[in-house]
């Protein structure tokens, strides 16, 4: 139970609250201008001071967050885990919470600070503290990465600023569906561990569509095409292998390769060699065939003529001139039987030395054929280990397509049995739940003809709440939805629960809601807070009062704690404008 709010500067306006119906209300003045507005008087600030000193962040430039603020700190009075206490925030030291009364008992103590005097717990450990106190969170102590908190919880009962009245189940614009099944299923009753499963199997399926989409932008290529990849892979990656298995290294191999082709070159110019020389051999043989002697009577012929023509050059007979013949005769052949020895001896030698680099050749290239220089060696490795990386990436996408696949597929199964699971434990918590749906229906008949209806379904998605009241589609009705849910919650809290004690709201829960509903709504309360011990604090502007509606001997004035004024600045919460 919050007993009261105070602050350490003079000018803010302290508050008491008791158990029930608990009225701040902000009233104009009679000579106040028409431009005057009374929405900064400080209802919803006093809404944001609980808020603060239950834990609530604040931010620099908004709300408590302005400079003005800095030296301000705020005091609660508040029985927590059965002991009433004052807790002081500070808007400066917003992580140290001193703490004034008796804490006995309590599952986290403050400690002394030597230099102040006071008692303090960090900020952290207030808030567990007051999850232990108000919403037994101390049971919790579970590795799941989804849990309720005390800040979670708390925020549908001090519901702060107007996303929060905008639906039942959130209490910030865009709350994802897993907070909300959480934080509803706990509240209710129901099994949280199964939405903070469904939380847990909606993420994988996240991470696994992203996978999927990743591999399917960076291959383009289904699960066959890389299985036909691999295969054609590994028949080179095998080859590869055998011929780096069976490469024999030779430190000398490039010399060999300039010997070999020196051999070869020296065997063609020696084969040239010995063509030419046998061509020559061909033509001196030929030449030794045609030679004959001169013939003697046409020598006789000549010879006269001869003496006949150059009478004074012929001097020799015709027997020296035969002779000269015969000799050149002879000495013809004998040149020829000499060179075609020769040419025969220079030939055979080189056909020796053709037959030796011939086999020195063919040794030589049999040590090549066999071996391998040690360049050409780490280019193969470089290929085959080009290739064994090309594999094992073909084959690790291919297991990440099988293992997405496979994981996709455990996942639905584990949302089928979760599904199961949940709808067993449904039954089973029927009592909790059951004892949720009468009192919203309590309430919404209250203020309706026809009651209302808080539905729970189950799907494989997980939980899925709603709140039905006949002609809802209303801006003033969907408000009471909110209204008739929360107040469903306190009931709950503060009695079955032994639990937290205590309900929150703004003014502009009653924005737009029929002055009939409005003047029921806040009797409702009256009434259901005073008879289950809880207490219901809300904001209302003094044009908001249903005076004329309200059940004759219902006094709302005796429900104010607070009057606000739009006087002057004085008036105001803080007593200052800024």
């Amino acid at each position: 139970m919050i007993h009261g709010i105070s602050a350490n500067q003079s000018s803010f306006h302290p508050v008491t609250f008791t158990t029930g119906l608990n009225v701040i209300l902000a009233e104009r003045h009679d000579t106040s201008d028409k431009k005057e507005s009374r929405n900064g008087l400080g209802k919803s600030t006093l809404i944001e001071i609980i808020d603060f000193c239950l834990g609530s962040g604040i931010q620099k430039g908004q709300g408590l967050g302005f400079e003005i603020l800095h030296e301000w700190a705020f005091t609660i009075d508040i029985t927590v885990g059965g002991k009433r206490v004052k807790a002081t925030r500070s808007v400066a030291s917003p992580t140290r919470i001193a703490i004034e009364g008796n804490t006995a008992g309590w599952m986290k103590q403050p400690e002394l600070d030597d230099k102040t005097g006071e008692y303090i717990l960090s900020a952290d450990d207030w808030k567990k503290v007051l999850g232990w106190s108000f919403f037994h969170l101390q049971t919790l102590e579970t590795i799941e990465r989804y849990k309720p908190s005390f800040r979670s919880l708390v925020s549908y009962f001090i519901r702060l600023g107007p996303s929060a009245y905008t639906d039942p189940f959130i209490y910030f614009r865009n709350q994802n569906a897993g907070s909300i099944q959480l934080n509803i299923a706990y509240l209710i009753g129901l099994n949280w561990q199964h939405a903070a499963t469904w939380q847990e199997l909606k993420d994988k399926e996240t991470t696994l569509k992203a996978l999927s989409d990743a591999v399917d932008i960076g291959l383009q290529k289904s699960a066959g095409d890389l299985e036909a990849e691999k295969i054609r892979l590994e028949d080179v990656f095998e080859k590869e292998r055998k011929e780096l298995s069976t490469f024999k290294v030779h430190e000398q191999y490039r010399a060999l390769e300039i010997k070999v082709d020196a051999l070869t070159r020296d065997a063609h110019d020696l084969t040239n060699a010995n063509l030419t020389d046998r061509r020559k051999l061909q033509l001196y043989k030929d030449a030794g065939l045609e030679e004959t002697a001169p013939d003697g009577q046409k020598l006789e012929e000549i010879y006269k003529q001869s003496g006949l023509l150059f009478p004074d050059a012929v001097k020799r007979s015709l027997k020296d001139a035969k002779d000269f013949h015969t000799q050149i005769i002879k000495n013809r052949k004998e040149f020829l039987e000499l060179e075609t020895l020769r040419l025969k001896n220079l030939i055979a030698e080189r056909e020796a030395k053709t037959k030796k680099a011939t086999a020195e050749r063919a040794e030589l290239l049999e040590i090549l054929n066999t071996h391998g220089a040690f360049e050409e060696y780490v280019r193969l490795q470089e290929m085959h280990t080009a290739t064994k990386h090309q594999l094992e990436s073909i084959k690790s996408k291919i297991s990440e397509i099988r293992d997405n696949s496979a994981q996709k597929k455990a996942v639905k199964t584990a949302r089928i049995e979760l599904t199961k699971k949940a709808e067993i434990d449904y039954e089973e918590k029927r009592n909790a739940w059951e004892k949720a749906v009468r009192f919203f229906n309590e309430n919404s008949q209250a203020l309706y003809k026809s009651p209302g209806k808080l539905i729970i379904d189950i799907s494989e998605k997980g939980y899925k709440f709603d709140v039905d009241i006949e002609r809802s589609d209303s801006e003033g009705i969907g408000k009471m939805k909110l209204f008739c849910f929360d107040l469903m919650l306190a009931r709950l809290w503060s009695g079955e629960y032994k639990g937290l004690d205590f309900l929150v709201h703004d003014s502009v829960i009653y924005d737009g809601v029929d002055a009939r509903q409005r003047a029921l709504a806040l009797e409702l309360a009256a009434k259901i807070s005073s008879d289950n011990g809880f207490q219901y604090i809300c904001t209302l502007n003094s044009d908001m009062i249903p005076t004329s509606d309200f059940s004759e001997g219902f006094n709302l004035d005796s429900f104010i704690r607070l009057r606000l004024s739009d006087a002057d600045p004085s008036g105001s919460l803080l007593g200052i404008r800024y």
